[in-house]
């Protein structure tokens, strides 16, 4: 085992990394050629010196710490700070450090990589995912994410506010008269008249097309209606856009957020009652009322019937889409997805039944019947997984890799061929518990995808800590990657970082041959959608199970 500075030395000036070495007084006794190099220094500089004599006070202050906690543990310990370098330059740096015998004394070994840019990379990719690319306003799932925080405050008798929905009156009009570019300016300066109604810990978002949203603070002096009045004089002056002067209107619903406020979809939806209201007259505000809510009613009737369902398992089935590999368009695996259809209330919307079953606790046995009734029938087919979807309201039954693993086993289905599409927020906000659950999963086999990837709060530490296998591009992006510049980057960011980090990634939403052509070639490893085939019942599997051949080349396409 090497004692001596030279043996030591010899070996790290091979290392493809910079690496230097310090003695317990903090002085630098060794960096090699790369050190030296990422530094833009000559060792005669440093060597011999302290951190004290190189860095800023604060700076070699915590370089110092960081060193004796080695020295004292001889544990290794990894740490990421940001660093300024002798020439001004601020840097992300991934430092590794060990404690190493020189000559009979103990030593600092440190091998250090600069991840700046990848840092960079990650923030502009979650800036991408929180904010509308055109206004640079917050986007749906930022204001969602407000609401929730909005809604503890108010539940628990702090701050109340206030959630207004806003439709612009005439924007289709000028879109088709003027065409887009004019149409898009538009939303611009109207979203800025929005914000310069508002204070700075408001917020303010679009929420697709011509639809914005204002999630307001009482402080007590708030008053509704003089602020919509405001907002309805500010949207009815003429914008001057590009050498025109056009004119709109705007439609206002809102809804109150006080301590009977229970979910950020249920806020939203009232808002949006509110605004469907306000729209049969146009140019006004109209506040929600429990008066208007007859889907309430229809709510209840789906709870019933749902209940009815799980018991019968009438009118419950699994459809399945394909997922195929962008390489040579082989189908290998196929997603499960829940669908009812009741005799009285006919086709309901998945989304319409999930959100009543995690409401109302019956989503562990609806999750349980699709998966075993997926697992059950892909059993039969060779090689192909099935990709099945798990409720944040699963994650939080400590029974729940239990149940996963009493299925497999009746069924089965080797853990290998089974995924788990878990939400992106689902998992931001899962406990301890929960993502130990995941873990235990995961040792047996059974992979974790992660779902909407790019809609919430994505983060390379997430990826790590949880060690997913798969990450599925959410469909807003890949739809509009070959029209929108901000889309196709997320998309090819995405990608790399899943190259980057050993990990799958999915495009769903698949519409057309240029959306494949983009995805292949901005490296997705797998693709789904419609242009393959939509979700078919069981009995129709055999038919969709593809290969799906690859078109021939196409001249290649950027994304600007």
């Amino acid at each position: 085992m090497m004692q001596d500075l030279a043996g030591w030395s010899t070996v790290l000036e091979l290392m493809p990394t910079a690496m230097f070495v310090r003695d317990s007084a903090h002085r630098w006794v060794f960096v090699n050629r790369m050190g030296c190099e990422y530094f833009s220094l000559n060792a005669d500089d440093v060597l011999g010196k302290t951190d004290a004599e190189l860095f800023p006070p604060e700076q070699a202050a915590r370089f110092e710490a960081g060193d004796d906690a080695v020295l004292r543990s001889h544990e290794v310990v990894e740490t990421e700070e940001t660093v300024t370098d002798p020439h001004g330059h601020v840097r992300t740096l991934l430092t590794r450090k060990t404690c190493i015998d020189l000559d009979g004394a103990p030593h600092v070994l440190a091998s250090v990589t600069d991840i700046t840019e990848l840092r960079e990379s990650e923030a502009h990719v979650r800036w991408l995912a929180c904010h509308d690319a055109l206004t640079g306003l917050a986007n749906r799932t930022a204001l969602f994410s407000r609401l929730d925080a909005a809604i503890g405050r108010a539940a628990s008798g702090g701050l109340r506010s206030a959630l207004f929905y806003l439709d612009m009156d005439g924007f289709k009009k000028v879109n088709d008269a003027y065409g887009h570019l004019i149409g898009d300016e538009l939303l611009v300066q109207f979203g800025a008249r929005l914000r310069s109604v508002v204070g700075p810990d408001d917020t303010v978002a679009r929420i697709g097309g011509d639809e914005f949203a204002l999630l307001v603070d009482d402080h007590g002096d708030l008053d509704a209606q003089a602020l919509a009045e405001r907002i309805l004089l500010l949207a009815g002056e003429p914008f001057d856009v590009l050498s025109t002067t056009t004119f709109i209107g705007t439609s206002i619903g809102m809804v109150a957020i006080d301590t009977d406020a229970v979910a950020a979809g249920e806020l939203a939806r009232k808002a949006d009652s509110a605004l469907y209201e306000a729209k049969k007259k146009r140019n006004r505000l109209v506040v929600y009322t429990k008066a208007m809510d007859a889907a309430l009613a229809h709510r209840r009737d789906i709870e019933k019937a749902l209940l009815e369902a799980l018991l019968t398992r009438e009118g419950l089935s699994c459809h399945y889409q394909p997922m195929i590999r962008s390489a040579d368009g082989k189908v290998v695996g196929l997603e499960a997805l829940a669908r009812w259809r009741h005799p009285t209330l006919g086709v309901v919307s998945p989304v319409q039944f999930i959100a009543v079953a995690e409401e109302t606790g019956l989503i562990g046995q609806l999750g349980e019947w699709v998966l075993r009734t997926a697992c059950a029938r892909v059993a039969k087919l060779d090689d192909l997984f099935v990709a099945v979807n798990v409720s944040a309201v699963q994650l939080r039954d400590d029974g729940f890799a239990d149940m996963v693993m009493r299925v497999l086993l009746e069924t089965r289905l080797p853990p290998k061929r089974l995924e788990l599409e878990i939400t992106e927020t689902a998992i931001v906000n899962a406990d301890g518990a929960a993502v130990q659950l995941l873990r235990r999963l995961r040792r047996t086999g059974v992979r974790i995808s992660l779902d909407d990837f790019g809609t919430g709060y994505s983060s390379l530490t997430l990826l790590k800590d949880l060690a997913v296998d798969k990450v599925k591009i959410d469909r807003s992006f890949v739809q509009n990657a070959t029209q929108a510049g901000d889309s196709a980057a997320i998309v090819r960011a995405v990608s790399n970082l899943g190259a980057a980090l050993g990990l799958c990634v999915v495009a769903e939403g698949v519409e057309t041959e240029q959306q494949r052509a983009f995805l292949s070639e901005a490296g997705c490893d797998e693709l789904q959608g419609f242009l393959f085939s939509p979700a078919v019942p069981e009995d129709r599997i055999e038919r969709i199970i593809g290969p799906y051949p690859v078109p021939a080349p196409v001249p290649a396409y950027s994304a600007g």
